[in-house]
């Protein structure tokens, strides 16, 4: 029982960080607009366009997508293909489920692991952007980076979760 309950413990944890990394990319998206329409400003109204508004939008995105990716995960948002799933009977439609987050899990974990040495290579080599503002690169590599270990965080949370509704133990 005590296992449960610290297993419990650290879900709630995970989630909670998903949460707060959710809710930062939604500080990001609020960035992300307000520098494009400044942009837009700038550049119709004054006729002064800015250099750095549209690669700034893009490594947002970057931001935006991976670092609330887990948050995605938690409020159940991720697009699914359920036509011929929904119609297996429930103890069926949980074990494809688990069976999918395991290869999506496999997949995360590769997915990261090259995305680490990604931003590792680009920081290591002194690799900047081709643009005006010469960004270097594992900065935003690192948001994908990140965004990747968190949400395999917590799609073993779910994972875990699963296989106590399927074992019971």
């Amino acid at each position: 029982m005590k296992k449960i309950l610290w297993m419990e413990w650290l879900f709630q944890k995970i989630q909670k960080v998903s949460m707060v990394l959710g809710y930062f990319s939604g500080v990001l998206v609020i960035l992300m607009v307000a520098s494009i329409v400044y942009d837009v400003v700038m550049r119709h109204i004054f006729n002064d366009p800015t250099i750095w508004a549209d690669e700034l939008s893009c490594y947002l995105l970057v931001g935006i997508t991976f670092l609330g990716a887990a948050y995605t995960l938690v409020i159940d948002g991720h697009i699914r293909v359920e036509t011929i799933v929904e119609k297996l009977p429930h103890k069926v439609r949980e074990w494809v489920g688990f069976t999918a987050d395991i290869l999506g899990f496999g997949f995360l974990i590769i997915f990261g692991w090259y995305a680490f040495g990604l931003a590792w290579d680009s920081y290591s080599d002194v690799n900047l952007a081709s643009t005006l503002l010469r960004t270097p690169l594992f900065i935003p590599q690192l948001s994908l980076a990140l965004g990747l270990v968190w949400l395999c965080f917590q799609m073993l949370a779910i994972i875990l979760q699963r296989s106590v509704r399927l074992w019971g133990k």
